[in-house]
């Protein structure tokens, strides 16, 4: 697949197949995540993948916080997404810029690699962020000083059809300046 084809593919999965997802397959999606760009090549993420169904369980159940995410215990594979403490920035760069906390960004950019190299290989994925950092840490031993970002689902849909995407128009959301 071409890569528009593949944007066009990826949508946020809310239901699962009940089939198991292959090592090899999360393997895949882990690695082009690991080779998403970072600021000052900092790499702040860290991956704990879940495939343990009672661990897997417990997570799911601190997803629904709000009262959504309701599917995410039919996922096969749920990953949470840490940032670590301190990223490696160059001391100039920190110093005169540490206020934008490039590691957000960086850690946007890798969950994005994660879930369009899933859509390729024909895995679905939600990004979700609803759930309190510290019970997650707790429950999948993150140490202390990580904050948990994001968990996403990883499995096969349990319906292969594709939404029409809905989205403002590009003069919506881009300015020229020429």
């Amino acid at each position: 697949m071409q890569l528009d084809e593949i944007i066009l593919k990826r949508q946020s999965c809310r239901g699962y197949a009940a089939s198991p997802v292959a090592a090899e397959d999360i393997i895949k999606c882990l690695d082009a995540a690991r080779l998403a760009p970072s600021a000052c090549n900092s790499q702040p993420w860290r991956f704990t993948v879940v495939t343990e169904p009672q661990t897997k369980e417990k997570l799911a159940d601190l997803l629904k916080i709000v009262g959504g995410n309701k599917f995410a215990g039919q996922a096969p594979v749920l990953v949470a997404v840490s940032e670590e403490a301190c990223p490696r920035l160059m001391p100039t760069v920190l110093e005169k810029w540490d206020c934008k906390h490039f590691a957000h960004g960086d850690i946007g950019i890798a969950a994005a690699y994660f879930t369009l190299k899933a859509a390729e290989i024909g895995l679905a994925t939600c990004i979700m962020g609803t759930f309190e950092d510290s019970d997650v840490k707790e429950l999948l031993s993150i140490p202390e000083e990580e904050t948990v970002r994001a968990v996403i689902a990883l499995g096969y849909p349990s319906d292969g059809q594709i939404r029409v995407k809905t989205r403002k128009n590009l003069d919506d959301i881009a300015r020229f300046i020429r």
